[in-house]
């Protein structure tokens, strides 16, 4: 089976863009992830730093 280039490239475009939406998305709950723990790890080394 010959596919014509233009469907290649076509297909080739929409898979590039899925990975690309996958990758942002994945870095978008990365960073909130990062973020909720670094409030919640902030009390506790103000507690920690407090008692030393």
């Amino acid at each position: 089976m010959t596919f014509p280039t233009p469907i290649l490239a076509s297909v080739f475009v929409l898979a590039a863009a899925v990975l690309a939406l996958r990758f942002a998305a994945f870095a978008a709950t990365r960073r909130s992830m990062v973020k909720v723990r670094s409030d919640r790890r902030q009390p506790a080394d103000g507690r920690s730093k407090t008692s030393d």
